[in-house]
């Protein structure tokens, strides 16, 4: 399940309307904002809540409400309609008694085994907890990998839901700018290349921490996680063929460990040329996209992508290369994965 942030540091507009609504139409489907409300600015958290909340119902997006104990207190009580991410100043005791009614996220990374134990001894409704990691918007703060993988399979073995930040790439918070991953080797990876990263590991709902998502990215998710296709794109096309760009192909079944073979490829060859003659040699860097020529034989017009630096060889043909970002997610075209080269964003 994808998610998105909102922040309530604004008046809801007419821009953010719209990023509501395509992000609706990317099957992006719960928001996540933050609630901790001024002492001297209630009214207008308040109201930029329900502004909120009124086009979130109508787009039929589930709001999850990041909030502590005292600022739920200032919240007006007519606010309905959101779920609640329960911060600082919650008792076990008080989890358990607001889980018997509505759905609670919980901090996944302070969550402990007696604070599940005193849980379950105050009768929580565990239908309704799960577990959410924080972001962390300063360099080298963002949590370690493995600690991370432990933790998760740890709610999994508890049957609890998870969930974990990734960065936006249009618009990134303040004051520091450097983007809202939960894991700080995410911080500069390609987005896409995170979301699949944490989907593999455990995690059920991946949210974007930053305030805005590309349209570019909102496709490249939509295409990879309602349509199972991976987004490419190519960097250098001088030679490249135009019949192997902007559609889908395919990893072979029995995948290779060095390179993805297209399995369209040589049957697409043949319909469009007889004989793919050999060009001036290069080495096959990792992004590579190749082609046998006639010097090997029945295999000519095999399309191949590199994954890791190789030699050059006088049988294969370089036809062009896949950007940086298309790189990091040449590891997840397994047996039988589609993908698609497109070239341009």
């Amino acid at each position: 399940m994808l998610g998105f942030s909102y922040y309530l540091d604004h008046t809801f507009n007419e821009d953010d309307q719209n990023y509501l609504q395509s992000m609706k139409q990317h099957h992006f489907t719960e928001i996540f904002t933050s609630l901790h409300i001024p002492e001297d600015n209630q009214t207008a958290y308040a109201d930029r809540l329900k502004d909120l909340l009124d086009h979130t119902t109508s787009l039929e997006l589930s709001v999850f409400v990041d909030i502590d104990k005292k600022s739920l207190q200032n919240l007006p009580q007519e606010l309905t309609g959101f779920h609640l991410r329960l911060d600082d100043g919650f008792t076990n005791q008080d989890i358990a008694q607001m889980s018997q009614k509505s759905s609670l996220a919980l901090n996944a990374s302070t969550l402990s085994e007696s604070d599940i134990a005193e849980l379950h001894s105050y009768q929580a409704n565990f239908h309704n907890l799960e577990a959410w990691h924080n972001f962390y918007p300063r360099p080298e703060t963002g949590l370690d990998l493995n600690w991370f993988l432990q933790k998760n399979q740890w709610f999994k073995s508890l049957g609890i839901t998870t969930q974990a930040f990734i960065p936006g790439d249009q618009a990134l918070r303040g004051p520091i700018f450097s983007g809202l991953p939960t894991l700080e080797s995410q911080r500069h990876q390609d987005l896409l290349a995170a979301a699949i990263q944490l989907q593999k590991n455990d995690v059920d709902k991946i949210f974007i921490g930053d305030p805005r998502l590309s349209l570019k990215y909102q496709n490249k998710f939509y295409d990879y996680f309602d349509k199972g296709v991976l987004d490419l794109t190519l960097k250098t096309n001088s030679q490249f063929p135009s019949y192997l760009t902007n559609r889908i192909l395919h990893n072979r079944p029995d995948p290779a460990a060095d390179v993805i073979r297209v399995v369209e490829s040589r049957g697409m060859n043949a319909l469009n040329t007889e004989t793919v003659l050999p060009l001036q040699s290069t080495p096959r860097n990792a992004g590579s996209i190749t082609i046998d020529n006639q010097n090997y034989g029945r295999y000519m017009g095999e399309v191949q992508l590199i994954k890791h630096d190789l030699p050059l060889d006088e049988r294969v043909n370089v036809l062009g290369r896949i950007d940086q970002a298309s790189i990091q997610l040449l590891p997840y075209i397994g047996a039988n994965a589609a993908f698609k080269i497109n070239t341009k964003e």
